[in-house]
């Protein structure tokens, strides 16, 4: 695979995991949840996407360092198709209560899922992708994290309960 199309890649999952990140750090500090164990779910999620994006970094520059000085290239200052897509897949992670906030994150860990399956698809098999097969694992794992408190209403916060 040519590198500008890995780059394109690790750069537009780089940034889809910074924006989950902030986003699940927003929601972390709202002012209508309470419950803490919610807040240190949301906290780990948006670690978790700190790490991905992280290490991609930590991957391409890896890959760069293997090419001839001159064929280095600028930073990237657009995005590429599977930034582009996500953007129109139009996930928030957000609501006005909490209820409405998990639906949205739900959908959120979907549609990232959606993402990285289309990213590992464009890739040979390699250790590029390893590294996003595992991720996306981990992002699976979140997401059954997020059904799984609206599946349990008892356990959702009573701030939840009423807004259902």
């Amino acid at each position: 695979m040519e590198y500008q199309q890995t780059a394109e890649i690790l750069n537009d999952l780089s940034a889809i995991n910074r924006e989950r990140a902030k986003a699940y750090e927003e929601a972390s500090f709202l002012n209508f949840i309470f419950n803490l164990e919610l807040r240190g779910s949301f906290a780990l999620l948006a670690n978790q996407s700190r790490q991905n994006s992280f290490s991609l970094r930590q991957f391409l520059e890896q890959v760069q360092s293997h090419l001839p000085v001159s064929k280095k290239p600028m930073p990237q200052l657009s995005f590429g198709e599977l930034y582009n897509q996500w953007k129109e897949m139009g996930v928030s992670f957000s609501g006005p209560n909490i209820y409405d906030m998990l639906k949205s994150s739900e959908q959120g860990e979907e549609a990232i899922q959606v993402i990285y399956t289309r990213a590992i698809e464009r890739l040979p098999a390699g250790d590029l992708h390893y590294l996003l097969e595992t991720q996306l694992r981990g992002l699976q794992t979140s997401h059954s994290v997020v059904k799984g408190i609206l599946n349990q209403p008892q356990k959702m916060p009573q701030k939840m309960k009423r807004s259902i």
